[in-house]
């Protein structure tokens, strides 16, 4: 692989990228464009990306590198602060799980619907916690027995969260669980079972099977077999008559991942420890 192939670039604008430091949800970089005809060699921006769509954010250049470097270190120190406070608030297990602590996993065995342990390497180094393995399988391909899919939908049980992992990342299905991780289990089913009890409604021929609610926002998933494409997510806003802004796949796998990203977008932007920025998009592990 050629040297220029090996490099990221932000875009089409000709800034490369230089540093890149990931921490919690968000990824913080410094590029480089010495050919920008202004003068404004130097780009700083947040980056998220949830497994569908990566978007740059907040993002600002200029010609004088430390003050660039400056605004870089100070959103990385912002970054820090708020992944410390987004743990300190479900502190519940800080020691890693072990494949011990688990039954072998077995990829004929179905793991929908099972408490299983994420492997402490593939989270990120600030989340290498045993209240971060821990989560309840939630459908996806990679789910099943056998399947030649990998996708695993599943919630956090320290905070409920929902995400998506692979199947290869799964260290197995817990034989023990804590206290804590009981007692959130019942809160996370209990809320299923009321989602499930809640009568179908139709929206131009979708039916729609998923609700989340943050905020004065609620999030939808609609399914039209007979549609060209067959999966839709909405949004409601309080106060306002309908739904508006449809985003339309042919994958459920796909649709369920943007409803989620959609959600948690929302409610990264409306928890209190949040740091001001501008609207941008967010996920994360």
């Amino acid at each position: 692989m050629s040297k220029d192939k090996e490099k990221r670039m932000i875009a089409d604008t000709g800034y490369e990228v230089k540093h890149a430091i990931h921490v919690g949800d968000c990824e913080i970089l410094v590029a480089e464009n010495m050919k920008e005809p202004n003068g404004n060699y130097y780009f700083v921006a947040n980056y998220t990306d949830n497994g569908l769509i990566g978007e740059y954010s907040q993002c600002m250049n200029g010609a004088d590198y430390l003050k660039i470097m400056k605004e870089f270190t100070n959103r990385l120190n912002n970054q820090i602060d708020k992944a410390v406070s987004e743990i300190s608030i479900t502190n519940f297990q800080s020691e890693p799980i072990t494949a011990e602590q688990c039954y072998p996993h077995d990829y004929g065995q179905s793991i929908d619907g099972k408490v299983v342990v994420i492997k402490a390497e593939v989270l990120r180094p600030e989340y290498r916690r045993g209240d971060r393995q821990l989560v309840l399988v939630d459908g996806g391909f990679g789910a099943n027995a056998n399947s030649r899919g990998n996708a695993v939908f599943c919630y956090h049980l320290n905070n409920g969260q929902h995400t998506r992992f692979e199947r290869y990342e799964v260290l197995g299905e817990i034989k023990e669980l804590p206290e804590w991780a009981a007692e959130r289990l019942a809160v996370i089913k209990n809320e299923h079972e009321s989602k499930n009890q809640t009568k179908p409604e139709k929206i131009v021929g979708y039916t729609l099977t998923e609700r989340i609610q943050v905020g004065k926002k609620l999030f939808v998933l609609g399914e039209n077999p007979n549609a060209g494409q067959k999966y839709v997510t909405w949004q409601h806003i309080e106060g306002r008559s309908g739904y508006d802004l449809g985003h339309y796949f042919n994958n459920r796998d796909k649709a369920l991942a943007d409803l989620y990203a959609r959600a948690d977008k929302e409610r990264e932007n409306t928890q209190p420890y949040k740091s001001h920025k501008s609207k941008n998009r967010d996920d994360a592990r």
